[in-house]
């Protein structure tokens, strides 16, 4: 696939404002807009001012803070993607409109955060495909789902939330990109030193890129709905130079919202039984989807295995069956409540087609039921009385951002010591 133009994002358009207008203009102009905290604006030397991270790598550059610009894919590194066919270039406009919502009413949730930063060509020269085991196993896996899924007449109503490390969760949505609607949610940007590695996830989304283009559903065809977010979003992070906070926040629909396209159940997709409740940022939301009557389960994608005493092959072509047995495999049916069907014909890996048996195996699935809990991500509400009326989400203080060393003049000369980046002088101007 040759290179498509892209635009790069630099910082302010090169200029905010002028200085004709005033420093003490310039300066509220620029907090307005950045968001930003300000201390000691007014002093001959460098203050400190905190802004959002994604902000400051859209205007600053993608890899602000430091001098180092590499990304580190490891053994994950691959030449060619999931078509075996190589890129030399990597177009930000195509791969939005490979990996957008079919479906207009979804377009709302998609995030095109990720995918909008190869418009910066000091990144997109810098990005690799990327594919590593932990993703290929996601893709196996996924092939049980998939199976399922197809054959079920009432899985449309269903949103699927597929809360894995980033390539694992792009893996799963190339499987299955010809059975849902596929919404990626990835709201963050590759840094040298970030805390999330957000490069593997963007190179996984070019790996199979050409794979989800030519199985994506066609626009008006009903059916589940799979929202992608990387699990790794809200990594440990320590206040240090040698690291880069690009952490996020997931976004997800209201209940309101989810009844009015007509989805009833929420199965929420995690990597094996050491992950036993959603992450602290969807707990309000699951709270409030099952207050409002939505349904919400637990799916582990560990419990789609090869039938027990085989051995995968590592061709891709086994056959993965939810509870590890073809027998085991109806009973995905009963425990997350959908229609299931006559047969089940094989969709992966071939083999017979599946008529239920008399008597099913005993298999328990995850144990989880929502439940509101303090997180860090929640504030107290109170009612008018002064009683406390639960929490809602809130954007920790903190979290996502990044101190920056500014000159009366505005010109950013680097990251503040101990807050998200390296001591490199960058030089830049917030007003001209």
């Amino acid at each position: 696939m040759g290179r498509r133009p892209g635009s790069s994002g630099e910082w302010f358009g090169g200029h905010l404002s002028r200085r004709a207008v005033g420093l003490g203009m310039a300066i509220t102009g620029v907090a307005g807009i950045a968001g930003v905290n300000i201390y000691n604006w007014l002093t001959p030397e460098e203050s400190d001012v905190t802004l959002d991270s994604l902000e400051l790598q859209r205007r600053e550059g993608w890899s602000v803070g430091t001098n180092e610009d590499l990304l580190r894919f490891g053994s994950g590194e691959v030449r060619v993607d999931s078509r075996n066919q190589s890129f030399t270039g990597y177009d930000p406009s195509y791969l939005i409109g490979v990996y957008q919502p079919a479906s207009a009413s979804w377009q709302p949730f998609f995030v095109a955060t990720m995918l909008q930063s190869l418009g910066q060509p000091s990144l997109n020269s810098r990005i690799r495909l990327f594919h590593n085991q932990e993703a290929e196993d996601a893709y196996r896996r996924a092939g049980g789902l998939r199976e399922l899924l197809a054959q079920s007449p009432d899985a449309k109503r269903s949103l699927l939330i597929a809360d894995l490390p980033g390539p694992a969760a792009v893996a799963v949505g190339a499987r299955l990109a010809d059975t849902v609607t596929l919404v990626p949610a990835f709201d963050n940007w590759p840094h040298p030193l970030g805390v999330v590695p957000a490069h593997e996830t963007l190179g996984s989304m070019l790996y199979y890129a050409r794979e989800v283009e030519e199985k994506r559903i066609k626009p008006g065809v009903e059916a589940p709905v799979m929202l992608m977010l990387d699990s790794k979003r809200l990594s440990d992070y320590r206040d240090s130079s040698d690291q880069f906070d690009n952490r996020w926040m997931a976004r997800l629909p209201s209940a309101t919202e989810l009844k009015a396209r007509g989805m009833a159940k929420v199965i929420y997709l995690v990597a094996d039984g050491r992950q036993t409740a959603e992450q602290d940022d969807l707990n309000e939301e699951f709270v409030d989807w099952k207050s409002n009557g939505i349904e919400v389960q637990m799916l582990r994608l560990s419990d789609f295995r090869t039938p027990e005493g085989s051995l995968a092959s590592g061709t891709g072509r086994d056959r993965y069956y939810y509870g590890g047995s073809s027998a085991a495999h109806w009973l995905f049916f009963a425990h997350y409540a959908l229609t299931p069907p006559r047969q089940i014909i094989p969709l992966q890996g071939g083999g017979p087609a599946l008529t239920r048996p008399a008597s099913l195996p005993s298999y328990q699935p995850a144990a989880y039921q929502p439940v509101r809990r303090a997180t860090i991500f929640s504030t107290a509400r109170t009612t008018a009385a002064g009683q406390l009326s639960g929490v809602g989400k809130i954007r920790p203080t903190g979290f996502g951002r990044t101190s920056v060393r500014v000159t009366p003049g505005g010109t950013i000369t680097g990251t503040a010591r101990g807050r998200s980046g390296s001591f490199g002088r960058t030089g830049s101007g917030l007003s001209g």
